[in-house]
């Protein structure tokens, strides 16, 4: 009986392997093109003379459609019990995309297929994280997340250092990207095709079709969702409002690259390779330290890190600054990748998991797709008002216009991560950040101080 049970453990531990490898060659074509495409989205929308207020749409739009079909998604994929065909269809579809995007004539017609590829990704997002809870348990989930998210850093930073080195510097057609997105689409196509040799066991379904199929406003606003779990009422109401606050700048951050600071492609994306590789290099490290201390104060952390974002752009005068900046909160941006993933685990009911990160992604999608277009239209204002309505903007006014929504978003950020001390994790675990450090100060004394 015995050596029956250690044969079907054996061959359990087998097929999870063979699963998590599959996952992770998926993981490396995928954030391979992500990484080459991605980061100069915002770049070629500039060469297409995109205005402060379209860049900001074209942010609000990669915000809200990615999540804004995630609950029906979660809900297809917890109904069927299914989640390889959502990130199949949806990958081939959405970077698909790509190969058109160098076709765009002018900013609103890249920011209509970026809505697009957006929209249809959006069925891979849930799906994802569900498949990750499936084949993963409470003891082997962090250092597991850990490393998808490390090969993912990794392959997003190998693409993103080969286009900022292909694509040209300077002024010219949108031509000049084709080579980077062209390969991008085919990387995502193929990262998300090798899915088809994972076999997935159908589970039950745990509702009737008529619930799962009932469409009601209230359904769709996953009102019941948020009134049955306390905890996971507060993580949404408050990672919700500091989303919403940290995305006003983020349509002005490339606009501070190319306006304020004269970055070229090459040097944009080495700021997102710095990034990349600053989260890299801590994610194993941040994983394996949630599943001792919990997500809490990894969540703590990483709010209060995020507030010296609109601090260091509102000062910066040189592109190292930037480059300094995404180093340091490698840390943070590590942290958070782990920490919510896992707190939400943490409360999810077992048969509602891809619903619950559907509700939460929803939720901030809308909250960053509002913000987004606040920050763009508030540039545009504060431009307009310090440059006293000029038809073209001097370097002081971008300094002095962009610099005022950097101010409006610090300080919603120091007040909205105060807040988070609310948040409390319903999950015990083995240690705490506190005694994590005391136990590691007494190893470091021991070693220290102990006699030769």
């Amino acid at each position: 009986m015995n050596s029956a049970n250690a044969v079907r453990s054996k061959g359990k531990k087998h097929t999870q392997a063979r699963i998590l490898s599959r996952m992770t060659s998926n993981q490396v074509g995928v954030n391979l093109a992500k990484g080459m495409a991605d980061p100069y989205v915002p770049y070629l929308a500039i060469s297409l003379n995109a205005t402060p207020a379209e860049l900001g749409w074209l942010q609000a739009f990669t915000n809200l459609f990615p999540t804004v079909m995630q609950v029906p998604w979660g809900k297809l994929s917890d109904f069927f019990g299914r989640r390889i065909p959502f990130l199949i269809m949806g990958g081939v579809l959405s970077f698909a995309l790509y190969f058109f995007m160098v076709g765009a004539m002018n900013a609103w017609q890249l920011i209509i297929l970026v809505a697009i590829q957006m929209f249809i990704g959006s069925m891979m997002i849930p799906t994802w994280s569900a498949l990750v809870g499936d084949v993963t348990t409470p003891k082997d989930r962090g250092s597991v997340m850990g490393k998808f998210f490390a090969v993912s850093s990794l392959a997003s930073l190998i693409g993103t250092l080969f286009a900022g080195a292909v694509i040209p510097s300077g002024g010219g057609s949108v031509e000049r990207f084709a080579i980077p997105f062209f390969i991008a689409g085919a990387s995502g196509i193929a990262g998300s095709l090798i899915l088809f040799e994972i076999m997935e066991q159908k589970k039950q379904m745990y509702v009737s079709p008529k619930t799962l199929f009932k469409f009601s406003l209230k359904s769709f606003i996953f009102i019941s969702d948020l009134k049955e779990n306390i905890y996971f009422r507060n993580l949404v109401v408050l990672n919700t409002t500091f989303n919403f606050i940290m995305s006003i700048i983020w349509p002005i951050l490339y606009l501070t690259y190319v306006k304020v600071l004269n970055a070229s492609a090459f040097e944009i994306g080495i700021m997102a390779v710095i990034s990349t590789g600053g989260t890299l290099f801590f994610q194993t490290k941040v994983g394996k330290l949630l599943d001792v201390i919990g997500p809490m104060p990894q969540i703590l952390i990483s709010r209060f890190a995020f507030i010296s974002v609109p601090i260091v752009y509102a000062l910066a005068t040189q592109v190292w600054h930037i480059y300094l900046l995404n180093a340091l909160l490698g840390f943070a941006n590590a942290m958070a990748n782990v920490a919510f993933f896992a707190y939400i685990l943490d409360v999810a009911p077992t048969e509602k998991k891809g619903e619950y990160f559907a509700v939460y992604n929803t939720t901030i999608g809308i909250a960053t797709f509002f913000g987004s277009v606040i920050g763009g239209y508030l540039a545009y204002y504060f431009l307009d008002f310090y440059s006293h309505h000029a038809v073209t903007y001097s370097h002081a006014d971008w300094i002095m216009g962009l610099g005022a929504v950097y101010v409006i978003s610090a300080v919603g950020r120091i007040a909205c991560a105060a807040w988070f001390f609310k948040l409390k994790d319903p999950v015990k675990y083995p240690d705490t950040l506190t005694g994590v450090i005391r136990k590691a100060f007494k190893r470091w004394r021991a070693g220290r101080w102990s006699p030769d």
